[in-house]
């Protein structure tokens, strides 16, 4: 994977395919992830670069680009200061892979999950300590 595994992880771990190393390929001189998926030129100035590696890009922004489309994405990373872009990319790729897997709540549908389990294992708690006392 790249930078952002490391990035992401703190939010709730997994990987996201966003890489903050900002390379574009220039090792290999070749486009972007999301370029190379789109099939297209990688531009210096591509918004996408910096986010999607070329080795894996690809195969993250094709879930972000099927969810929510490319030039959707790309008008709404123009609009985010460059400082915080990363950010969005992994909050981007995170729910764009949670919608792959649950259409209609995404990522909502995950944290319900989790909420739920964290009640019953209160209650859970609740239950052994009166039993202990």
């Amino acid at each position: 994977m790249s930078a952002s595994t490391s990035r992401g992880g703190g939010r709730g771990g997994g990987s996201s395919g966003a890489s903050g190393s900002g390379t574009k390929g220039k090792g290999s001189g070749g486009p972007c992830g999301a370029c190379k998926f789109l099939r297209k030129k990688c531009d210096p100035g591509c918004v996408f670069a910096p986010y999607f590696d070329p080795d894996q890009g690809a195969i993250y922004f094709a879930s972000v680009h099927k969810v929510f489309g490319a030039s959707n994405v790309g008008k709404l990373l123009s609009k985010i200061p460059v400082h915080k872009r990363l950010d969005a990319v992994i909050s981007i790729c995170y729910e764009a892979q949670a919608r792959m897997r649950d259409p209609v709540y995404g990522c909502v549908g995950q944290i319900c999950t989790l909420q739920q389990q964290v009640l019953f294992i209160f209650k859970f708690s609740i239950e052994i300590t009166r039993h202990i006392t």
